[in-house]
Order: C-alpha cells, then structure tokens, then sequence
C-alpha cells in the first residue's frame, strides 16, 4: 500500500514540476486538501480532524483560516 501511495504522489509531483509550480505553492495545495479531507471524514469535527492529523485544534483553525476556509465549531 505504501509503495502505491509513494508512486500515486510521485506522479503528481511530476506533474506539478511539468507545469512549473514552485514548492511553497505545491505543498500549499497538497495541505488544503489533506486538511479538508482529514475535517471531512471526521464529519466536520475539528477537534477528531486535528487529534488525526496529530496537531491541535487551534493549529488546525489557523490552518484553515489561512486558505480561505471558516471552520465552525461543532456543538
């Protein structure tokens, strides 16, 4: 499974280098993405989404604020 997911990410940086994206704006992507997917699968629970993602909840928040995303918080 690794060994698929390391040439499926392989793939994208090829064609992420192909179409001249610089590194800063390439693990800007690759961050949104796995940020949104990680509050997805944790039904929008921030606090699940970030213990996930190994980070805090307001790193998370900060995260998100600064890629154009308004987390709300879940009562």
């Amino acid at each position: 499974m690794l060994r698929e997911l390391s040439d499926a990410l392989g793939n994208v940086a090829e064609a992420l280098l192909d179409r001249g994206v610089e590194l800063e704006e390439a693990l800007g992507i690759f961050e949104v993405r796995y940020l949104r997917a990680a509050v997805a699968r944790n039904g929008g629970n921030l606090s699940q989404a970030s213990a996930a993602l190994g980070i805090h909840r307001n790193t998370l928040r900060a995260k998100m604020r600064r890629n154009g995303r308004n987390p709300r918080r879940r009562g």
